[in-house]
């Protein structure tokens, strides 16, 4: 099949890690976050871990993609080897001359060593990035330890990304290899694409290719997500048998039944009459009536004000579920025409399923009484944090501060700062201080002048910046609001690199240029974000990432976004 028979300019769902076809997901862009964190001056050590066909080597070959000026990287693919044959293949990457075979253990670390020392003082940092990192033995991540005491006194010589699959996590726990778990600085897992994320995955190929995105019908999309799983190398090859399934019918858009027989003749058909007539009805079933559920989970932290919105959307969803069984049904009919007399009358009584109601569910629990006697504890410094965004939480959620944030649509920035930058951020945030090996935390409020406005956890209240100064040395944690995704890089397409291009021609007061179709992360974009950067103070890397966002959203703050205060 050719697929430019077919209006495409080329296959959009080959298994090749393409990185113009890299969908930026939620986990997917915290990824190369990570990624490019490890390739930074503080990088260090970073490990990513994730299942079979998550899109960790398309994730590689992005960050390959990235033109990181300064940087060079050194690509491991095959680890299986010995330690002679993994500094051999380091210093192939880096194109350090040595002898061999047979290679001396020595002469390929004392090369590697001046190279990296040649390479720090032309102003030039190296990265190691290893994939398929599971297939590491012990004697070589040893080796990999050891290449991390590559270092002046500032700066580690080498940097090291670490790429495997969940394997990697429990080689690393073993007692024998503790001293390389502890080196690694920064760790993520990357998981399989959300119900959403997949069809938005779906959907992001065809544009790329230059397909409409609108081929798979909502069942289609829903019915791809069950059977991968969101996975995007099961994605790719369930979703390229179904285009073949269209072109072979003369279908218009790829419907639910076409995904069932492309799964067919991929694993083999199933003979299972109306078994296979339920299973595929069950799935759109499941897959529609679980995001109302979900919506209902929710009344335990909302108020009594959003029962009406819920009760409709409940409503709507059990509509949604009839029309995805009718539209199942007609293409199961189709596809096992021998079956479809006999089980009619067994999907009607699905149909006939009575939902549980939200009015009735709340109206059974009892409510709490609270004592008026009673005086609640002052909130923790962490919890009033939150309480500046709006959220209320325990104190003991509070301590699990960033992954609470996230689940309330809020992200997590911390590192270390100064305070030119930390003001420029414009959020309140908890500082560290430290004196010997005693350390405690602080919010930073406000500042007005050569003051400062803070709560100590037991009052708040304005002290002189440089009594502050004395104890902080950089280290604060902030919230932020993303007004979109969190990383946007070679690669980004869509609503966020419109987003990024609005931000920045109201930072430079030039009009937004007109984009046709698709829009793409290009090189006249990265050089004005890199504009934007210079000025600001921010690294220079033509990537928009979560530090360069916060500077962004300032140039328009959502109503309700905490500010510091300014004046006493």
């Amino acid at each position: 099949m050719k697929f430019s028979d077919f209006g495409f300019k080329e296959n959009p769902f080959s298994i090749t890690p393409d990185p113009r076809y890299l969908y930026l997901s939620r986990g997917h862009e915290e990824s190369l976050a990570h990624l490019i964190y490890g390739t930074g001056p503080n990088g260090g050590f970073v490990q990513l871990t994730g299942e079979v066909g998550t899109g960790k080597t398309m994730l590689v070959r992005s960050l390959l993609e990235q033109k990181m000026d300064n940087v060079d990287i050194a690509l491991v693919l095959n680890p299986r080897v010995s330690r002679r044959d993994f500094l051999a293949t380091i210093c192939d990457e880096l194109g350090i001359d040595y002898q061999g075979p047979p290679y001396l253990l020595k002469e390929l670390n004392d090369k590697l060593t001046q190279h990296l020392l040649k390479t720090y003082e032309a102003g030039r940092h190296t990265v190691l990035v290893v994939d398929e990192a599971q297939n590491l033995s012990p004697r070589v991540l040893e080796q990999v330890r050891l290449l991390t005491n590559l270092e002046t006194v500032r700066h580690k010589l080498l940097r090291i990304i670490l790429v495997g699959q969940p394997e990697l996590q429990q080689l690393l726990s073993r007692k024998d290899l503790r001293q390389v778990d502890q080196r690694i600085t920064a760790r993520y897992h990357l998981s399989p694409l959300g119900r959403a994320e997949t069809a938005g995955y779906i959907r992001h190929r065809l544009a790329v290719a230059g397909m409409r995105a609108d081929l798979f019908t909502p069942a289609a999309l829903q019915l791809v997500y069950l059977l991968t799983r969101g996975l995007p190398r099961k994605i790719n090859t369930l979703c390229e048998r179904t285009l073949l399934a269209i072109f072979t019918t003369g279908s218009r858009r790829v419907t639910g039944g076409l995904v069932w027989r492309a799964a067919g003749e991929i694993k083999g058909r199933y003979r299972g009459g109306w078994i296979g007539r339920w299973a595929l009805a069950g799935l759109v079933l499941l897959a529609t009536a679980s995001a109302a559920w979900w919506s209902l989970s929710e009344l335990d932290r909302q108020t009594p004000e959003v029962l009406v919105r819920v009760q409709s959307l409940w409503s709507r969803a059990t509509e949604e579920i009839r029309e995805e069984m009718a539209q199942t049904d007609s293409a199961v009919n189709a596809l096992l025409p021998e079956t479809a007399h006999e089980t009619s009358g067994k999907i009607m009584q699905v149909e006939e399923i009575t939902l549980p109601k939200p009015a009735a569910m709340l109206a059974s629990r009892e409510l709490e009484v609270v004592s008026p006697r009673f005086v609640p504890p002052r909130p923790t410094i962490r919890q009033r944090l939150f309480a500046l965004w709006g959220k209320t939480v325990s104190a003991e959620f509070a301590q699990e501060m960033c992954n609470q944030a996230r689940a309330f649509g809020l992200r997590c920035q911390h590192g270390s700062t100064d305070w030119d930058d930390l003001i420029r951020m414009n959020r309140p945030a908890l500082l560290t201080l430290k004196e010997g090996d005693a350390q405690r935390q602080l919010l930073l409020l406000g500042i007005s002048g050569g003051k400062l406005l803070i709560d100590d956890g037991d009052e708040e209240g304005w002290v002189q910046q440089s009594e502050i100064s004395q104890l902080w040395k950089g280290d604060y944690v902030l919230f932020w609001r993303p007004a979109t995704v969190t990383f946007v890089g070679p690669g980004s397409s869509g609503e966020a690199v419109t987003w990024l291009r609005e931000r920045l021609s109201m930072a430079d007061q030039k009009p937004l240029p007109t984009i046709i179709g698709l829009d793409h992360f290009d090189d006249e974009l990265k050089q004005r974000l890199q504009g934007f950067q210079g000025r600001h103070g921010l690294e220079i890397d033509g990537m928009a990432g979560s530090h360069t966002m916060i500077f962004l959203n300032n140039l328009q703050l959502p109503v309700g976004t905490p500010t510091l205060r300014r004046g006493e």
